[in-house]
Parts: C-alpha cells; sequence; structure tokens
C-alpha cells in the first residue's frame, strides 16, 4: 500500500459546539494501532465542520482508495450521505464504516447503503488490520472474523471476533486528525485553586459489567477489560511527547473507571509518582462510588477532582425502568459522598422517560432540589430525556410498547413516544426554553461578571445578584412551575411558568425583555 492510502473519517454531528472540543479518542486509538501496523493512514475531523458531504469529498478524501467512516445513531444519514458522494468521486474506493450504530444493524445496513462496502463490527483494531492486509494483497475477506461485507451480490456475515484482552498491547492515541477548523485546547476547571488546566482525555478501561437497559456499551459485550497503570502512565507520556506540551488534568473517559477502586488507586498513585501535581476526573455509577467509598479520600489527595455520576432518576420507579440496579437513596448517599470529599459532580440525569407520570416527574425535581442541584450548571440534565439508540434492550422495550418498529436510522421524536399526556403537555412547553439557552448563558456570565467586580455593595450589585440567582436557577424554576400547573390541573403554560427579572425600581421583567436588555448593555 502507498503513503495516504486510508482515510479514517469522524462524520460530523450537525452543529458546530462553541465550547472546548477534544479530538475523536476512540479512532484515535484505532488510528495509531493500524499505523503501528504499518499502513499510512490520516485522520480527519469533521464533526462539527458545518460542510457539506459533497464538500467534504471534493476537499480532502477524493484521493484516498479507502475510507473508513465512524458514526452514530445521530449522524448515520449524514454518514450515508458521505459514503454516497465518495463513490461518485472514486468508484473503486473501498468504503468501511465502523461504530455501535453499524455494528448494531449490520446486515440490513449493507442491503440498503450499496455505497457501503465492508462493516467492522465491533472493537475494530485487529479487524480494521487484517481487512487491510487482506485487501493490500489483494486476497479474500473470507474467514476475517468480526466483519460483515458484500460478495458477489451477496451479503457475508463473519463469525464474530474475540474481544480484545491484552490492551496494554495498544498503542497511545498519538495520532493526528485533519480539520477544517482548529482544534480547540481542552481545559479543566479546577476549583479547589481556582485555576484553569489542560487538559487530555485517556481511556484506561473498555466496556462495562451492567446491562442499563439505553446503554449501546454492551454491544461490545460486558466484559470489563483495563489497562495497567504503568501502561496509563505510558500513554500520557507518548501524548505529551507527541504532541510537544505538558498536560495538567487527565479526563478518564472510560464507560466505567471504578469497576475497580483498588486499580482506580493504582493508577492515582502512579500519576502522583509521575508528576505531583496532576488531578483528574473519572466517570462511574453510584453503587460502585458507595462500594469503593473508603478510598474517596485517599483518591482526593491523589489528585481526583470530578466524578462523572450516572444518578439518572430521582425516584426508583423509573431507575427500574433503566435497569440501573440502583435507588435513589443510593444516588443520595453518592453525592453525600462527593461533597464530603469536596469533589465536582458531573451529572448525568435522565429528566423525561416515555413511561414517566407527572408524579414521577415531580420527584425528580424534588430531588434536585433536596440534593441542591437546582443551580447546577450546565443545565443538560433538566432537558435530558430518555434516547432509544440502536442496539438498546429500551428500544426494543418502545418498539414492544408502541406496537411497531422504528425506522433504523431513526432516533423517535420524544414527544410522540410519552405515554402519559400531562408529561407530554409539560416537556413541550419546557421544551420552548431550549432556544433561550444560549442567551442565559451569556447573561448569566455578563451579571456574575459585574457582580465579581462590584467595588461596593449597593442596589445596583444587589440587583444583579438577585438576577444571577434568578438565572442560574430559572430552567429549574420554570420546569418546577409547569410540573406544579399540571399536577394542581391547571393550563401547562411555558409564559406563566416564567419568572420575572427585576431592575432598580422593582418592576418585573420578562424573560424576552431582560435578555434583550443584556444585549444591549453588554
Amino acid at each position: 500500500m502507498q503513503a495516504g492510502d486510508l482515510a479514517l473519517v469522524n462524520v460530523p454531528y450537525g452543529g458546530r459546539d462553541v465550547g472546548q472540543s477534544m479530538r475523536p479518542l476512540g479512532l484515535s486509538y484505532l488510528g495509531a494501532f493500524v499505523s503501528r501496523r504499518g499502513i499510512k493512514t490520516q485522520g480527519f475531523d469533521f464533526s462539527d465542520a458545518g460542510l457539506s458531504p459533497s464538500e467534504i469529498v471534493a476537499r480532502y478524501l477524493s484521493g484516498y482508495p479507502i475510507v473508513g467512516l465512524s458514526f452514530y445513531n445521530v449522524n448515520a444519514k449524514f454518514a450515508y450521505q458521505l459514503a454516497t458522494e465518495i463513490k461518485l468521486s472514486n468508484p473503486q474506493c473501498i468504503v468501511i464504516a465502523g461504530g455501535p450504530h453499524v455494528s448494531a444493524v449490520h446486515s440490513s445496513l449493507l442491503v440498503e447503503q450499496q455505497s457501503i462496502d465492508i462493516i467492522v463490527r465491533s472493537e475494530g483494531e485487529e479487524t480494521l488490520a487484517e481487512v487491510l492486509n487482506a485487501v493490500k494483497n489483494r486476497v479474500s475477506l473470507t474467514g476475517i472474523r468480526g466483519i460483515t461485507y458484500r460478495s458477489r451480490g451477496q451479503i457475508v456475515i463473519e463469525p464474530d471476533r474475540e474481544r480484545l484482552q491484552d490492551l496494554d498491547d495498544l498503542p497511545a492515541p498519538t495520532f493526528e486528525f485533519i480539520s477544517p477548523y482548529e482544534a480547540r485546547p481542552l481545559f479543566y476547571f479546577d476549583r479547589t485553586i481556582g485555576v484553569r488546566k489542560r487538559a487530555v482525555a485517556l481511556i484506561t478501561s473498555r466496556s462495562c459489567p451492567y446491562s442499563c437497559s439505553f446503554c449501546a456499551i454492551i454491544l461490545i459485550g460486558r466484559q470489563w477489560r483495563k489497562l495497567s497503570a504503568a501502561k496509563v502512565v505510558s500513554d500520557l507520556k507518548d501524548l505529551e511527547e507527541f504532541r510537544g506540551e505538558l498536560y495538567e488534568h487527565v479526563y478518564f473517559l472510560d464507560a466505567n473507571f471504578f469497576v475497580s477502586a483498588t486499580r482506580a488507586v493504582e493508577i492515582a498513585e502512579a500519576l502522583h509518582s509521575y508528576r505531583p501535581s496532576l488531578t483528574f476526573s473519572f466517570s462511574t455509577r453510584v453503587n460502585q462510588l458507595i462500594k469503593g467509598r473508603r478510598l474517596i479520600s485517599q483518591l482526593r489527595h491523589l489528585g481526583l477532582r470530578a466524578v462523572e455520576l450516572g444518578i439518572e432518576s430521582g425516584n426508583d420507579n423509573a431507575l427500574r425502568r433503566f435497569a440501573k440496579d440502583t435507588t435513589v437513596s443510593q444516588n443520595k448517599e453518592a453525592l453525600e459522598i462527593l461533597n464530603e470529599n469536596r469533589i465536582q459532580l458531573f451529572l448525568d440525569f435522565i429528566m423525561f422517560d416515555a413511561e414517566g407520570t407527572i408524579e414521577e416527574l415531580n420527584q425528580n425535581i424534588e430531588f434536585i432540589h433536596q440534593n441542591k442541584l437546582d443551580s447546577y450548571i450546565p443545565w443538560d440534565h433538566l432537558f435530558s430525556y430518555m434516547t432509544p439508540y440502536v442496539g438498546t434492550e429500551i428500544r426494543r422495550h418502545y418498539e414492544q410498547l408502541k406496537g411497531y418498529s422504528f425506522e433504523t436510522d431513526e432516533l423517535p421524536d420524544p414527544a410522540d413516544l410519552f405515554e402519559n399526556l400531562d408529561v407530554k403537555a409539560v416537556f413541550k412547553e419546557f421544551w420552548r426554553l431550549r432556544q433561550y439557552v444560549p442567551g442565559l448563558e451569556r447573561a448569566l456570565i455578563r451579571v456574575e461578571q459585574r457582580v465579581r467586580n462590584a467595588s461596593e455593595w449597593g442596589l445596583e450589585a444587589a440587583r444583579d445578584k438577585l438576577n444571577a440567582v434568578t438565572l442560574r436557577r430559572l430552567p429549574f424554576v420554570v420546569l418546577k412551575n409547569l410540573i406544579a400547573q399540571s399536577r394542581s390541573g391547571g393550563i401547562v403554560s411555558f409564559e406563566q411558568a416564567v419568572p420575572k427579572f427585576v431592575d432598580d425600581f422593582e418592576n418585573g421583567h420578562t424573560l424576552m425583555d431582560f435578555l434583550h436588555w443584556q444585549e444591549a448593555h453588554g
């Protein structure tokens, strides 16, 4: 194979995120792996590029004989359009698809999408390397485990490949991406010292031993596999050398980092020995945080600053529907552990789901309030709803509930799934607030900045303080008011649910008036 034979593409998601971002980590590991096997590979990140499929192909992909597309349920249609454009530009190009979505629908996808030639199912490293070697030597794909492909008009499904066991043998994700936009550095704001730290993302394990009904991770199996602590530090060193910079914080993006609390301590100690000032964060479940409670203080001392926690709900009925195998009581205990140890919470929550009731929705709001999360930012948890991704148990359950199958590449409108009409009404009215969120965020930043910069405590500073508190709690208050309207049997009205903003003369102003004034006066 010649230089530049393989392009690995992160497919656009359909909207530009104005905050910080990171390059696609899973694709980075894949690209580093096949590059180590001698395949000249170039990565492309179009995650929020804002380009059409034809523009992407014309500017970046037209010269590659093999293109690998990594995509999910949410951007599948764009990926299909991109594959079509690739074939129009170069009919001889081999298009390979990978990711959890294609792994779930691999057999039907090849029937419906003629522009895709091969599907790499589940974990892709060894499988893709074998496919590329077969293409290079012009030999049959027959016998390559873990692929689905088209041969002489027939769909061939090879047996599944065994999961990778020795993750320490994988290279560090030292892989570069070309992108239409400049990569925005990744940071973490360490509240304990008030400093923004240059951050990097790593994965130290694969899969999760649990089976939450909404999670597609179990498509790669429930067997949890891990890197050693020494390998984690080695990967960090390799990345620092590769990018020519030192990092101050590590985001561990494992699906479930804290399966073994003692291993977490081993990694923390290894990081601390490597650079004592390093801090880190990870994601886990509430029951595992509780199980490892006695080690949290030690982890805090070694640099733990934040935990992404799958709380998901404030009522036990929903937790059972979600197959979380946790309780509301455990959720509260886990939050107490974080508070006791002064560890920041990254909140995962599912406010709305198809089978929820108004009383359960009210319990969610009460849980948020009782645990002092009514001012929690960002506000995504308040707008969140159960999304039935392809391949998940919850999607199969919803299809049985509705009595029909969803379109393969469609994510159903949540409003169409709600069984309870009162919940549907609250959701639709609350969703009207979504369009104001960017303005709310900008206004909150400005108002809180004025509060911090106030030289003396006068009427204007007091008004700004009040408005800052109102802004922080506004989405929570709006949802709480909408639920209260529904529970009282009244009309569910967005306009009536939004609190007023006050001026120097104690006059109330609407949300729109307040945001317009903020934009005009900076």
